[in-house]
């Protein structure tokens, strides 16, 4: 009789719970570590939104480190801001909404920039509110195509998988970033 009660009214809803939660965050990383204090998980209509960030933080890398360019800073760091706020208004409070916040308030200062050091220190900004949900899910450099790099300089950044790394910071001509390494997540 405890065993049937137990079932039908303990086991059964606790299932439904678990589908339920399972269905309305994003599954970025299988059997992942329970004893970091800060995952970062998201929902999944903010990670389309992660998205849009990523493709537009990847443009303001490749027009500040390759082009070495200002030009068109401005429209990029909308475009970042308008994501971020998209995915601050998808992702309850809790961690990944704090990623969304940090990015936003980044590409706001990457707005106002008036020299490249101020739009790279910006970017760096960015860029440490994005590497922690990378730190918490390392499959999703892969499925993004992303690596994840570090200057000697102490710098970190994400980059496109198929391209030479370089520093973002190299530009303004700092030696301590010319010895560059792939950071190497694993998986939990």
């Amino acid at each position: 009789m405890i065993d049937n009660y137990f079932k039908r009214y303990v086991i059964i809803p606790l299932i439904c719970y678990c589908l339920f939660i399972h269905h309305h965050t994003v599954s970025a990383h299988e059997g992942h570590d329970h004893s970091h204090e800060a995952i970062i998980t998201i929902g999944k209509k903010t990670f389309v939104h992660l998205q849009s960030v990523l493709s537009a933080y990847l443009d303001v890398y490749h027009q500040l480190v390759v082009k070495k360019e200002m030009d068109g800073i401005s429209d990029l760091a909308q475009k970042l801001s308008d994501a971020a706020w998209q995915g601050i208004r998808t992702e309850p409070v809790g961690p990944g909404r704090h990623m969304m916040q940090h990015i936003q308030e980044g590409a706001e200062w990457l707005s106002k920039a008036n020299n490249t050091d101020e739009a790279q220190g910006a970017f760096l900004s960015i860029t440490h509110a994005l590497i922690p949900f990378f730190k918490t899910w390392p499959n999703q450099l892969q499925r993004n195509e992303l690596k994840m790099y570090r200057c000697e300089g102490g710098h970190s950044w994400l980059q496109q998988k198929n391209t030479s790394p370089v520093c973002p910071c190299a530009s303004n001509g700092s030696p301590v970033c010319l010895d560059v390494e792939e950071v190497n997540v694993r998986s939990q």
